[in-house]
């Protein structure tokens, strides 16, 4: 069985192309566009034009390689910024008339859940395990209890902490000093006790690639890196010196995630002060490959979802 699911989201649009062999599935193709959809949205509650188009653009062109490569099924979800805009679910059907494929938005109980799914089915991890999801738009904690699985989702995207607080190039301290009091006002008294902490997201993979140095992406080196803490502090420090011309010429920095990073690297510094951390494990199994599992997998061989 060949699948894909295509992630709609704040920053960025995503691929995923993948496999089911013996019960597990296998990455054949990823690709990514970033459409920055929800660029403005805090300020006009509408979802960008710009990005609108470009979000069009991405996901007609990643339907339609998911056909070429017959994929049985392919899977359209939508996250952050199409959930909270007004406008949102008129431009889910424009989507769905531009790929011919149906579009879910999810509520943010069920993105947690898919994003627990990826890191799970790509990782060892326990019940003392933090997972967090890092998006454009919003941050989702996860953890499982003897209940089930329990989340919470801020809104601390990095697209959304840069357009409400750094305003500045490179970001003057005042505006820094303002994005750390919103992060830790929603935070304050939330963090679980973990003994392990994961992070999925663009934020926390590009920050791996830029410690890491690497001259063209690959997944297979980020994947289970262990991010120390120290690290995380130091390349924060270098970021927030930077204009973002400057950054965006950093080795293993993908250029157009140079403006944002910065915004959301302040919420993994201040993730892992809560936390009382010495650093996290990144993965690259997210909630793309979580929305696979959740459908080829049958129902016992999955975690209870949230409220269940």
């Amino acid at each position: 069985m060949r699948c894909a699911a295509i992630d709609v989201g704040t920053n960025t649009t995503r691929l995923l192309i993948a496999e089911k062999k013996g019960g597990k599935l296998q990455e054949t193709c990823r690709d990514l566009a970033t459409t920055r959809l929800g660029s403005g949205l805090r300020r006009t509650g509408k979802l960008s034009a710009a990005g609108k188009v470009a979000t069009v653009a991405a996901v007609r062109d990643f339907a339609a390689k998911a056909r070429r490569r017959e994929c049985d099924f392919v899977r359209i979800v939508a996250t952050s910024a199409m959930r909270e805009a007004m406008d949102g679910p008129d431009f889910a059907r424009e989507l769905e008339a531009a790929a011919g494929l149906q579009v879910e938005i999810l509520p943010p109980d069920v993105e947690a859940w898919y994003s627990y799914l990826g890191v799970t089915k790509s990782l060892v991890t326990n019940r003392q395990t933090l997972i967090f999801d890092l998006g454009g738009g919003s941050c989702e904690l996860l953890w499982e209890e003897k209940n089930g699985l329990q989340t919470l989702s801020f809104p601390l995207g990095a697209l959304y902490l840069t357009d409400a607080y750094l305003q500045h190039d490179p970001p003057l301290a005042e505006e820094v000093a303002a994005a750390r009091k919103h992060i830790r006002r929603c935070l304050y008294g939330c963090v679980p006790p973990a003994v392990k902490l994961v992070g999925v997201g663009g934020t926390v993979t590009s920050l791996a690639a830029v410690v890491k140095q690497l001259p063209l992406y690959d997944p297979a080196q980020i994947h289970g890196f262990y991010l120390e803490k120290r690290l995380v502090e130091e390349k924060l420090q270098l970021l927030l010196q930077l204009r973002e011309a400057e950054r965006a010429l950093l080795p293993g920095m993908q250029p157009e995630r140079a403006r944002i990073l910065p915004a959301g690297v302040l919420v993994v510094d201040e993730l892992l002060l809560a936390a009382n951390a010495p650093g996290f494990t990144v993965s690259e199994g997210d909630l793309l490959l979580g929305a696979l599992y959740a459908v080829i997998l049958p129902a016992s061989a999955l975690p209870r979802p949230p409220g269940e």
